[in-house]
């Protein structure tokens, strides 16, 4: 999959001033219409490989698809015996999702992790989830734990992307998918106190962002790779937050990364899903989500 992969290269300067070299989207590789993916290698401040895909929310037909209530919806996890979290989601790995989807008709291309949840406690293997935050899957809702303090991504259904730090109850209906993310990187082409307090922080991980561009028609979906001596150490929110401004994005979210994060497509030629990121080197299997997002066409 690696020798297809486009290789963007960044020397960056030593210092990791705020403003990384503009990405280059022109060594970028369309994998779908209107979707292209790019590989960046990062050697300063500190080696990092990120992985890229980049999406033009304006062309013809393209929509968004998640994870959506399991069918236990409401009910005790049978799994989780510290307590009581009633089941919202089933976990399942994005790769999975972008398949059982295309079982079901829907021609999914791409599909990426979103947002955080919870168990994640010992034995880490819990079949179902409870996300935090708000999240909505067709303008259903999937987890609402009360007014919202993290911003959330929100796909709409004619296709519009928004990066907002509240959803009103009367626009449900017109949502296809809203997912809470960590915290907000961006607005409005500024950095927030969120990424601008970690400049300094040494908290490195695998990540997972997604930028939008100021006009709103371009989606930057981000992964960066960490915990892998050699090959990428990972990132703080700040680095995000540079990243993404060097795509071109003017809105920046974090979502759920570490061993979650998960970016890929589909290869139609293959009939096969292709892994744009690396998970840790020691792991070897990807984990199961409690929520996914897909990228289909009408």
């Amino acid at each position: 999959m690696r020798k297809n992969l486009v290789l963007g290269v960044l020397l960056l300067a030593a210092c990791w001033l705020g403003a990384a070299e503009k990405l280059d989207w022109r060594r970028a590789r369309t994998v779908a219409k209107g979707i292209q993916v790019l590989e960046q290698e990062l050697e300063s401040p500190r080696l990092m490989k990120a992985h890229w895909m980049r999406v033009d929310l304006t062309t013809p037909g393209l929509r968004f698809a998640s994870t959506g209530r399991d069918p236990d919806w409401g009910k005790p996890m049978p799994d989780y015996t510290n307590g009581v979290i009633a089941i919202r989601s089933r976990r399942e790995t994005t790769a999975n999702f972008v398949r059982t989807q295309r079982l079901q008709g829907r021609k999914m291309v791409a599909g990426f992790n979103s947002a955080p949840w919870r168990p994640w406690c010992s034995p880490w293997n819990h079949k179902w989830a409870d996300p935090a935050g708000l999240n909505l899957a067709d303008g259903v809702v999937v987890s609402d734990h009360g007014k919202p303090t993290n911003p959330l991504f929100v796909a709409w259904k004619d296709g519009r992307c928004e990066i907002r730090e509240t959803l009103p109850t009367n626009l449900y209906a017109q949502v296809a998918v809203a997912h809470t993310g960590f915290g907000l990187l961006m607005r409005k082409g500024k950095f927030t106190a969120y990424a601008q307090d970690a400049r300094d922080s040494t908290v490195l991980h695998p990540r997972m962002a997604y930028g939008l561009s100021s006009d709103g028609r371009w989606l930057y979906v981000l992964a960066v790779d960490g915990r892998q001596k050699g090959w990428s150490l990972g990132a703080n929110l700040y680095d995000l937050a540079v990243l993404l401004e060097s795509a071109g994005a003017g809105d920046a979210i974090n979502m759920d990364g570490g061993g979650s994060t998960t970016l890929l497509y589909w290869n139609d030629k293959g009939k096969t899903v292709e892994y744009l990121n690396r998970h840790d080197a020691g792991r070897r299997h990807w984990r199961t989500n409690a929520l996914n997002i897909g990228i289909y066409f009408e």
